[in-house]
């Protein structure tokens, strides 16, 4: 089986062609974005959605800008740019925790599941903070707790079965590494970032069975890494394969199976100094 290598051009354009995830998220994001802002910068902008379909929405009275630490994203998204084209969009390559603008330089920022990828989420909201103008906004994506409960709650009984205390501790604390509204909220009250508005919505990833689940490149690349680091070998094996098998169960009674995926859409308010 391959691994998806990020600094590889031809893997980099296949991972363009495969926007679900990010398009759950980024449509959502798309239904409650403000359109009267000029200038816009998208945070974790990747290979360009939803950079640029923000930017054309918005109209070329406006100036979006995306930024990204991944190289080979950014070269691909500048393909973009120059073949639609989208003239008043621009890329910089930028570390969210580290960002090269001036203050108050954007009256909108976005991030499309970006908080989920930042090192230091922190250090990325309060960058945010201090590049929006009084009164600018930040919206922003993320899927919460909860996700992709269907699955971890097979897997949770199948290690129960098998009697892996360690391996359970290690799944139930990949599982609540996931925040929720109310620590997103809190922690983008430490940056000075007040929420104003909060849009929930549950999406839904649906497969004929385990078979169809595990092959899936995204799951491949996004999730099944983590999902083997819970167990250790040489018990990893036979626990995957009784994992299969339940989930291929559950599939049989419901027809599919289905895994749930909360996303939320955040939409904060810089405040102004003293305030």
């Amino acid at each position: 089986m391959g691994s998806f290598d990020p600094e590889d051009p031809l893997h980099v354009q296949l991972y363009d062609e495969s926007p679900l995830w990010s398009a759950m998220a980024g449509l959502l994001l798309l239904e409650h974005v403000p359109l009267a802002a000029k200038r816009v910068l998208d945070l974790g902008c990747g290979t360009g959605f939803p950079l640029f379909e923000l930017a054309e929405r918005l109209g070329p009275g406006a100036f979006a800008c995306g930024a990204d630490l991944w190289m080979p994203a950014l070269r691909r998204a500048r393909q973009k740019a120059l073949a639609w084209p989208v003239g008043h969009a621009a890329l910089v390559r930028a570390d969210g925790a580290a960002l090269p603008f001036r203050d108050g330089a954007f009256d909108l920022v976005v991030s499309n599941l970006g908080l989920n990828n930042f090192a230091d989420a922190g250090a990325a909201a309060r960058q945010c903070a201090r590049v929006l103008a009084p009164g600018g906004t930040l919206v922003l994506t993320t899927n919460l707790s909860g996700h992709m409960r269907e699955f971890y709650a097979a897997f949770e009984a199948v290690l129960a079965e098998c009697g892996d205390a360690a391996a359970l501790a290690r799944l139930r604390a990949h599982v609540a590494h996931r925040g929720s509204v109310e620590t997103l909220t809190a922690l983008l009250g430490r940056a000075g970032l007040g929420v104003a508005a909060v849009h929930h919505r549950e999406v839904a990833m649906r497969f004929a069975g385990a078979g169809a689940l595990f092959a899936h490149h995204f799951i491949r690349m996004g999730f099944l890494p983590a999902w083997e680091a819970v167990v250790e070998e040489p018990d990893r094996d036979a626990v995957f394969a009784a994992l299969r098998r339940r989930l291929d169960a559950i599939a049989a009674v419901n027809g599919e199976l289905r895994l749930t995926v909360p996303l939320v859409c955040v939409l904060t308010r810089a405040t102004p100094p003293g305030a």
